[in-house]
C-alpha cells in the first residue's frame, strides 16, 4: 500500500481519547430508521459519510449526536444534494441511510482510539480511501513496526449483506495481512445505545497476531520447541520475529 503516506490519517488532530468518546455519548439516543429507497440504496452516489464525521469532532471536540451529524453532513454537502433534486420520499430515504451510517462511524472511531491507548499497538490509520482503494477499515501498526489490516463490521443480516457486496468490487492488494473483526453484539461492550469493540476483540487481533508467529517458529525450529519451550522463550522468539 504505497499511497498511505500520501493520505491524511482522520485520527490526527483528534484530542478526544475513547473514554472521553464513551463519556459523551452513554446519553446519546440512536434512532434506527428503517426507510429504504431503491434509488437511494443502491443507484445515487452520496457524498461520503467519513469526513463531514471527523471535521465535527476536530472543529467542535465532541462526538455529534445522530440528528447534529444529518445536519452537519447536509450543511457539508448543499450544492451537491441540492443539485439532485431529490424527491421527498428520497430526501427521506437520504436521512435514513446517513442515520444508519452513524453508529458504525461512531463505533469505529471509539475502536481506533480505543487501539491508541493500547500498549501492543503503536499507531492505527484510518482514511475512507482505504476502504475504497482497499476494502480495509483500519491499518493498526503494532509496537514492533507490524502492520495489519482490520474490517471492521456488525453481525447483521444488512451489515452481512453489504460485507458480502464489497467483497465483490475489486480493491488494491497490499503487503500486510488483514483480518475481519465483526462485532457480534451478544457479549459486546454496552455504552448506553451503542455497542462497541472493546478488549474482547484487541484480545481476538493479538491471538491472530501472535498465532501465526507460533507457526512460523514452529516452521522454523520445528513442533517439539514450541511444545517444550517454556511461554517465556516462545515469546522471546516472537517479539525477535515480528520485530
Amino acid at each position: 500500500m504505497k499511497t498511505e503516506h500520501l493520505w491524511k490519517n482522520c485520527f490526527d488532530g483528534i484530542k478526544l481519547t475513547y473514554t472521553d468518546v464513551e463519556e459523551q455519548i452513554e446519553a446519546y439516543e440512536l434512532v434506527f430508521d428503517q426507510t429504504r429507497n431503491e434509488k437511494v440504496e443502491w443507484r445515487l452516489k452520496l457524498p461520503m459519510f467519513v469526513p463531514p464525521f471527523y471535521g465535527y469532532i476536530k472543529s467542535r471536540n465532541s462526538v455529534p449526536k445522530q440528528d447534529d451529524y444529518w445536519r452537519f453532513y447536509v450543511s457539508e454537502n448543499k450544492d451537491y444534494l441540492t443539485s439532485l433534486n431529490l424527491s421527498k420520499e428520497e430526501k427521506t430515504g437520504v436521512r435514513a441511510r446517513v442515520f444508519r451510517a452513524y453508529p458504525s462511524l461512531v463505533r469505529d472511531l471509539h475502536f481506533g482510539l480505543y487501539i491508541k491507548g493500547n500498549h501492543f499497538f503503536r499507531s492505527v490509520f484510518y482514511n475512507e480511501f482505504l476502504d475504497i482503494e482497499y476494502g480495509i477499515d483500519l491499518v493498526v501498526e503494532n509496537i514492533n513496526g507490524v502492520k495489519i489490516g482490520l474490517n471492521l463490521f456488525a453481525e447483521t443480516k444488512a451489515a452481512k449483506e453489504a460485507r458480502t457486496i464489497k467483497k465483490r468490487r475489486p480493491k488494491k492488494s497490499v503487503n500486510f495481512d488483514c483480518y475481519d473483526i465483526p462485532i457480534d453484539f451478544t457479549g459486546s461492550k454496552r455504552c448506553g445505545d451503542f455497542f462497541l469493540y472493546s478488549e474482547r476483540e484487541i484480545k481476538t487481533i493479538v491471538e491472530k497476531i501472535q498465532k501465526k508467529v507460533v507457526l512460523k517458529v514452529t516452521r522454523l525450529y520445528g513442533h517439539s520447541i514450541v511444545k517444550n519451550c517454556n511461554s517465556l522463550i516462545i515469546s522471546l522468539l516472537i517479539e525477535y520475529l515480528i520485530s
